[in-house]
């Protein structure tokens, strides 16, 4: 009778684990990105790519999440998010607009995975002109979801820059509606992140 309990026991334990993880994995969402997310992200592409030396764009964004923020989150002073669970989430396909008339291509997963290993292969000691070209053009950015304010004038982005395929670095910044255009607000960054080996 014991060992029936137990079995039952470990039965339901097992469900519960499968549960938390199939909610924990995001979903794709069915519907298409919004007019005003597109001009978030490409707000976002037209501002910080001429910093960041990428040429490749994840076709794909990642969930939102508040990792890496500190205590207090002082970059969201005075802004009050929607509450809407979507962006914590889902992922979203990217479609061609995102990056139309830039330098930047969308790729997939397996061109993503080709791109990081070329990266490898570079030399890492050398600093010349046409080996920073290279770089850039096996370098991926990838962005997430966007969690928007209550007013829809201030939006929140996190991106990674894929160097490698153990080589992170990134940041969520807070974007900002002036004069109808999306910019980088003039905020600091919510959160950095260095070195960090895990890709999404």
């Amino acid at each position: 009778m014991k060992g029936a309990k137990a079995l039952v026991t470990l039965l339901v334990l097992i469900v519960l684990a499968s549960i938390s993880t199939a909610q924990q994995q995001p979903v794709s969402s069915a519907s298409p990105l919004s007019a005003e997310q597109i001009a978030v992200y490409r707000g976002f592409l037209q501002k910080i790519s001429p910093y960041l030396h990428f040429r490749n764009l994840s076709n794909v964004t990642v969930t939102f999440d508040f990792k890496g923020f500190p205590e207090g989150r002082p970059c969201l002073r005075g802004i009050e998010l929607e509450k809407n669970s979507e962006p914590f989430r889902t992922t979203h396909a990217l479609p061609q607009d995102v990056t139309r008339g830039m330098d930047v291509r969308l790729v997939d997963t397996v061109q993503k995975r080709e791109l990081l290993q070329q990266r490898d292969a570079l030399p890492k000691d050398k600093d010349e002109p046409a080996l920073d070209d290279r770089r850039a053009r096996t370098n991926v950015l990838v962005l997430s979801e966007i969690v928007f304010d209550k007013k829809n004038q201030f939006a929140l982005v996190k991106y990674l820059l894929l160097c490698g395929e153990h080589c992170l670095s990134g940041a969520t910044l807070v974007m900002e509606k002036v004069d109808h255009e999306w910019i980088v607000s003039s905020r600091r960054p919510c959160a950095t992140f260095i070195g960090v080996e895990q890709h999404p």
